[in-house]
């Protein structure tokens, strides 16, 4: 058996807040579908930046 170390604590840690369902329902989408959601992610991420830029102070 190997010791553990200071890093295997670490991902543990990081670990124990991933939602592996949003991965495997991401991984079952065809590669267009993938991209198409990334596409519509950035649309939504330039909108955003967008309204910041015209929101008053």
């Amino acid at each position: 058996m190997t010791a553990r170390s200071s890093i295997d604590d670490i991902i543990d840690l990081y670990k124990r807040d991933v939602d592996v369902s949003l991965i495997e329902s991401n991984l079952q989408r065809s590669v267009e579908e993938r991209l198409e959601m990334l596409m519509q992610f950035q649309t939504f991420i330039e909108e955003m930046r967008r309204a910041k830029r015209v929101a008053p102070s």
